[in-house]
């Protein structure tokens, strides 16, 4: 089995209990965390010798009833001030959800989008765990720097600082095993009232992460990599909380995961808003192909 089909089959079944982000009681108005079960789908680590030209034969995304973010509303958030690329960050993501690359997307019911400038938080740099991510999305959430989730198009990528290595539910490791990954996981309001946060995980691409994952400079690997990260958030957003290949999937192949897993590592362009950007292509099923327009 290669490394690739054996992330895809963990994306789906490893699971683990999300407590971190659970309290007794809370704030009027502050939101909790469900003690629930979460999986997260990553992005493999691939040298440049590993990306494919093409999308492997048979590729076709299926749709499974699951949401999608049809106008995402991106906010991002950055761990600390040291986080590289805040100023190409930030105009991303607003402008690559105005881009071709999302027109293309409308072949699967997803409209334009657009993003906040990113928040800075002022976390050490550490080694961290999901939980640790988990508690800083939902932290910015109740202290009111990021929207409220009860708007199902909001999208909160967290990208870290240099020098950070985060563990994902199942135990791997960013640059030993993943670029990036994104999941979801739930919480409630003081009426009980549930909702799903869509987030990211962006590790910092210099140090470790630098030739596994993407083979350009690393400002266009890591905008790459969040593009990937991105499309996906946006057609599969609750795959953190799939346990199978069925809903609350949306669209997914069964043999070669979502959209930008099919075309892992293959790079373009795109612009939106007179900007461009380094994206990766993702997969079309109108035109059988990996494409960024």
């Amino acid at each position: 089995m290669t490394v690739t089909r054996l992330l895809k089959l963990l994306s789906l079944s490893t699971s683990l209990v999300v407590s971190a982000c659970v309290a007794d009681s809370e704030a009027p108005g502050e939101l909790v965390a469900v003690d629930n079960t979460t999986v997260v789908h990553m992005t493999p680590v691939r040298t440049a010798g590993q990306v494919a030209d093409v999308a492997p034969p048979g590729a076709h995304l299926q749709f499974f009833g699951g949401p999608t973010l049809p106008n995402i509303h991106v906010s991002p958030i950055f761990w600390n001030p040291t986080v590289q690329f805040q100023g190409t960050l930030s105009p991303f993501y607003n402008d690559v959800p105005n881009s071709p690359l999302y027109t293309m997307l409308s072949q699967y019911g997803i409209g334009h989008g657009s993003g906040r400038p990113g928040v800075v938080a002022g976390r050490s740099t550490r080694n961290i765990r999901d939980s640790d991510i988990r508690t800083e999305v939902l932290f910015e959430i109740n202290q009111g720097t990021v929207p409220q989730p009860n708007d199902p198009n909001n999208y909160y990528p967290v990208h870290l600082a240099p020098n950070m290595q985060v563990t994902a539910p199942d135990g791997s490791q960013s640059c030993v095993v993943f670029c990036a990954y994104h999941g979801t996981f739930t919480v409630r309001d003081v009426n009980g009232q549930q909702f799903n946060v869509n987030y990211g995980v962006l590790p910092d691409l210099s140090g470790a992460c630098n030739g596994v994952c993407g083979g350009s400079s690393v400002v266009n690997n890591t905008t790459s990599v969040a593009s990937h990260e991105l499309v996906e958030a946006t057609t599969d957003p609750a795959v953190g909380l799939a346990t199978v290949i069925g809903f609350p999937l949306a669209w997914y192949d069964p043999s070669f995961g979502e959209i930008g897993d099919i075309c892992n590592g293959q790079q373009g362009t795109t612009t939106g808003n007179g900007h461009s950007y380094t994206i990766q292509l993702e997969f079309s099923n109108a035109r059988n192909d990996c494409i960024a327009n």
